[in-house]
């Protein structure tokens, strides 16, 4: 009896022997548990703190941090330091306090800007506009013309005529671009020439002659405006154009004993013209204004008929817009 009772227990130890030992392997293959990774992190990083603490304590001459045992008490502990105290003793500059000055009450004046800039004139484009439309009249004198004339069928007359007083219309529109401008003009222009006795080889001879000239001239003309006041502003300009030109001339002649009247010579041409103008030009009631220019234009000759020059004085009054 005893014996079966004793076996029983072997038995029984065992199987409880048996059962630990599968058991063991079952805990160890389990996972571990979300809450004991964040444990065992946190002592990790906890433990690296403690070290760099310590190292720095050593470098600096501070203490180093002491960890609280979380389970031993919930209290504040109060950490004694005298880093603070070893800094305060450091040398140093000696910085005085700041002083703050009271703003000075001012009475309410005017404020008064000064500027470098004095006088700022407006350009004439300001002053009169982008635009502008200008009619002219003008009275001239030409210069000597150079001629050729068959006076007896094969011989030859080389004369000049004198020049004489003429006149011109003139219907200019340009745009301006501050003092600068530039117009495109279109011109009809009439003078007279005259010679009292063509110089011919007969010395008894005479020989008047009288001609007349007429030029149609489209022109193209840029410039600058200089401002001379508000209203006032002087003007210079250059320009160049194409024309036709048609010059005709009657010729009388007396032997010594009749007169006669010699065949007229005419001639037409397409020509070059060229011009230099000077100017003032006056502001007098809103965007009217007023010119007086002197001008001088040539052309190139015409056949037989050499090229013309002359000294033009013209007065206009143009729109500005």
């Amino acid at each position: 009896m005893f014996f079966l009772r004793k076996k029983s227990k072997s038995v029984l130890f065992f199987l409880v022997c048996s059962n630990f030992s599968l058991a063991v392997p079952e805990f160890q293959s389990s996972p571990t548990s979300e809450l004991s990774e964040r444990r065992i992190r946190f002592d990790k990083l906890e433990q690296r703190a403690v070290r760099l603490s310590q190292q720095i304590g050593k470098l600096s001459a501070t203490d180093p941090i002491i960890l609280i045992d979380r389970n031993a008490s919930l209290e504040q502990v109060n950490i004694e330091s005298d880093a603070q105290t070893n800094f305060d003793a450091l040398p140093g500059p000696f910085v005085e306090p700041l002083t703050l000055v009271p703003p000075k009450e001012e009475a309410n004046s005017s404020v008064i800007f000064n500027s470098k800039v004095k006088n700022v004139v407006p350009t004439t484009q300001q002053r009169k506009g982008d635009y502008y439309f200008l009619p002219k009249v003008g009275i001239s004198i030409s210069s000597n013309l150079d001629i050729r004339y068959n006076a007896y069928g094969s011989s030859e007359v080389n004369d000049e005529l004198n020049g004489e007083w003429g006149n011109s219309v003139t219907l200019a529109t340009g745009k301006r671009w501050d003092n600068w401008f530039a117009d495109l003009s279109f011109s009809y222009h009439y003078h007279t020439y005259s010679n009292t006795n063509l110089f011919d080889d007969i010395q008894f001879t005479l020989m008047p002659a009288t001609s007349k000239q007429e030029a149609f001239l489209l022109g193209l003309t840029g410039g600058y405006s200089v401002p001379i006041s508000t209203k006032l502003s002087h003007t210079g300009g250059i320009g160049f154009g194409l024309g036709w030109r048609r010059d005709s001339m009657d010729v009388d002649f007396y032997d010594g004993w009749d007169w006669y009247t010699l065949p007229p010579q005419n001639s037409t041409s397409f020509i070059f013209s060229y011009n230099f103008s000077l100017g003032l030009e006056y502001l007098f009631v809103n965007n009217f204004s007023g010119f007086l220019g002197y001008k001088f234009l040539g052309m190139s000759q015409n056949n037989n008929f050499g090229s013309s020059m002359q000294h033009q004085i013209d007065l206009g009054v143009g729109v500005n817009f």
